[in-house]
This record gives C-alpha cells, structure tokens and sequence, in this order.
C-alpha cells in the first residue's frame, strides 16, 4: 500500500503531495523489510528523471536485494537517494521538496535495517561525500545542494553504531537528534511552499530547534568517542561532520529566502514561534515510548533536555520564560501589526545574513599551475568517458511498478535457484 501512494502522489498537480509522501514513506520506515523496501526504492527513483543514472541505480538497487545488510550495498544506494538533491539540485529555491524528503527517510530506513554494516565504513563514507560535494562546489563555483539531508543517516549509524556496543543513552540521545531532524524535514517539505519562512527552523540558532539537533547529535558523538574503544577520533570526527551539515542549512535557507520574496503573515510567524516552543516537546512525547525502550528513560522535554553525560539544555525552559516576559511586558496584543511588523522588518536583514556564505562559492580558486593541469587532466578523462555512449531508457514511469517488480522476480529466481 505505501508503493502505491507514493506513486501516485508523485504526480504534478497533486494537492498535499508532500504529506502523503512523508507519509508513506515514515510507514517504510517502521515496517519494511530490506526486501521491500527495495522494491520501494526501485519504483519511487524511476518517477525521477533527472535522479541518478540508470547504469549506476539498477545494479544498486538489485545488489540492495542480493545483500542488504553489506556496507558497500548501503554506501552504493545512497548516491542514488540523494543524487538529485546534491548532484543535480534544482535551480529552485525548494531544494527537491517532497522528494528529497522522502529520500532522506528512506535513507535512515536503510541504515536502521542493516545493522550488520560496518558503522565505521559508513561515517567514513559520508564524510567523504561531503567533502567530495564541498569541493566540487569550490572548485567548480556552483553552490552546493541541501547537504543536510545526510544528516538524519548519519545520526541514524550513530544509534545503530551505539545499540551494538551496549550504550542505550547514546542511541536513546542520536535517536532523538534522527527524530527531531526527519520531523523538520518532513515540516518544510510539507508547508514550504505556502509558508517560506518555517525553514528557518533548520537553522542551528537558539531558540530553533535545529540547534536542539545539532546539539543532541554532538554529544551523542561525543559519547560514543569517551565510551567506545576505536572511537575516539571517529567520534570528534563526526561531530566536526555534523557541525559542517549545521553550516550548509544556513545556505539552503538564505537560497529560500532570496527565492521568496514577500510579506510576512501572522501566521507564518506564529508557526515558527509554535514550531520553536512546541516542537521538540511533541514530537519527544509522540515517540518517548520508542525513547523509552532504546535508552530506558521517559522522554518529555517541557523545562530542560539531557544530552545523556550530565549535560542540560535549557532551552525549553529559556523560550518558555522568554514567552511569558515578552506576553507581560510587551503586551503584543495591543499593538497594530505587533510581532508580525517586527518579522517583516527583521526577515530581509536575515536572507542577507545568510546569503554571505555564498561568496565561497562566486568564483573558483586561484590554483597552482601543478594542481590546474591535474585538474585540466582530470576533466579530460571524464569528457573522454561521457563521449561513450550509454544506453537511453525509454520513460518507464507509468510501468515502473511492473517492470522493477519483475527484475526483482528474477533476481529472487536465481536465488532460489542457487539454494
């Protein structure tokens, strides 16, 4: 039934396209096989045309059949998830919408039902994708797509990686920062499009709940560096990672803002400060029975949130007494406009903020002559290499179902077959 709805929902035109995706694609999550989600990921990548090359998903997504638990397997189907968001990303200021939403839960999806996989291997490759991504967008100056996606995969190896070496508050910690990260981009990719300015939920400040993510997800990696033998430097190392993912939300949201441009409502404002107050409290009560069984403790963040080691965020307990400071003293109510003229005056001078970062990638770097016909070499290669030709597809999109549920047939075939 999810299959189905996901295709569907995929085509133009559809209203609350973005819901039922999210949707659908959170059931894969809670309770697909590998097997099964194959079959998903196979029938949602064809509805993408512009996703990633033929020669490159087949093979992985019929491998992702054959062994679903290998670290190679799963290393070679995040490409094909996340290609069009950071290889071909959209000239929009959207940054794939529904779709990269999607892919982003069946990417933690993929880690959570491979739990054999080398944890190690995968944050290395992670790491090395983005810094793969950054460097081509210095080098080639072109801004880099919405790199933040990888974060709920990588948060999710994180909880795998702890659940197997016995620490239950570190997964309990990473599985709150996976949760709370998926809730944001499911919110956006939902409501972005009617309301722009909730992306700014992503942003790692205070009192936004991305900072909540950033936070949860650093101590989570700093507790499987104090607690784990072989993870002192890989621990440092991913939360360096997901400071440098922070980072790259601040240019995602800066494109957003410069591709809107208008007047703030009411309402879109007291969706971010509902979303600021209220957000992480929700969505760590919906799911602290979940919290509850992994690391052992209730979780309901109304005044403080622990990051597992001792340490407190009171932020909770800072916007709550914000709030009431600000409703007594300010008394918004009997002002004409209130806190929306304020947002309306403050929201072009923070699409400038976060703008700045993009004059990394205005031009490309003045090199080295060594390193420039490295380069040029380099380039010559892949012209030579994109002068072959490859095969074309035909658009499979009305029969995608059919015709991956056939492959997969053939596939379990020889495997019967050989047993």
């Amino acid at each position: 039934m999810v299959v189905p709805a996901c295709v569907q929902a995929m085509q133009p035109g559809r209203a609350g396209r973005a819901v039922v995706l999210c949707v659908a694609a959170l059931g894969a999550v809670l309770g697909l096989s590998p097997a099964v989600q194959a079959v998903a990921l196979g029938v949602i990548a064809a509805q993408d045309r512009e996703a990633c090359p033929a020669v490159w998903s087949v093979p992985a997504l019929l491998l992702s059949v054959l062994f679903p638990a290998q670290t190679f397997v799963v290393l070679a189907v995040l490409p094909v998830l996340f290609w069009s968001a950071l290889v071909r990303r959209p000239d929009g200021g959207q940054e794939g919408g529904a779709f990269s939403a999607v892919m982003g839960i069946l990417g933690v999806s993929l880690v959570w039902h491979a739990p054999t996989a080398v944890s190690a291997e995968l944050v290395a490759g992670l790491g090395a994708a983005v810094i793969g991504l950054l460097g081509r967008s210095v080098l080639g100056a072109c801004r880099p797509g919405d790199l933040g996606l990888l974060r709920p995969v990588l948060l999710m190896v994180l909880v795998v990686a702890a659940q197997a070496e016995g620490l239950a508050v570190c997964a309990r910690i990473a599985l709150e920062a996976t949760l709370l990260d998926l809730s944001l981009l499911v919110l956006t990719a939902a409501l972005v499009r009617v309301f722009p300015v909730l992306s700014v939920l992503r942003l790692p400040f205070p009192p936004l709940p991305g900072l909540v993510v950033l936070w949860l997800g650093i101590h989570a990696a700093l507790g499987m560096a104090a607690g784990v033998e072989g993870w002192s430097v890989l621990g440092v190392a991913v939360a360096l990672l997901l400071g440098l993912l922070g980072l790259s939300d601040i240019l995602v949201v800066g494109r957003v803002f410069r591709a809107w441009q208008g007047r703030v409502s009411g309402v879109s404002v007291l969706l971010v400060g509902a979303g600021s107050l209220l957000l992480p409290a929700l969505v760590f009560g919906m799911v602290s029975p979940v919290l509850h069984f992994v690391g052992g403790e209730w979780v309901w963040p109304v005044w403080r949130m622990g990051g597992g080691d001792g340490a407190s965020l009171r932020l909770p307990a800072f916007v709550l007494t914000g709030a009431v400071l600000w409703c007594v003293l300010v008394r918004p109510w009997r002002v004409v406009g209130g806190i929306v003229q304020t947002a309306s005056t403050l929201l072009p001078a923070l699409g400038n903020l976060l703008s700045v970062g993009d004059g990394l990638f205005e031009e490309a770097p003045s090199l080295g002559w060594k390193m420039r016909c490295v380069i040029v070499a380099g380039r010559r290669r892949f012209r030579a290499l994109g002068g072959v030709k490859a095969p074309v597809l035909p658009d499979l999109r009305q029969g995608a179902v059919g015709l991956w549920l056939v492959l997969l047939g053939l596939v379990l075939a020889v495997l019967g077959v050989m047993a």
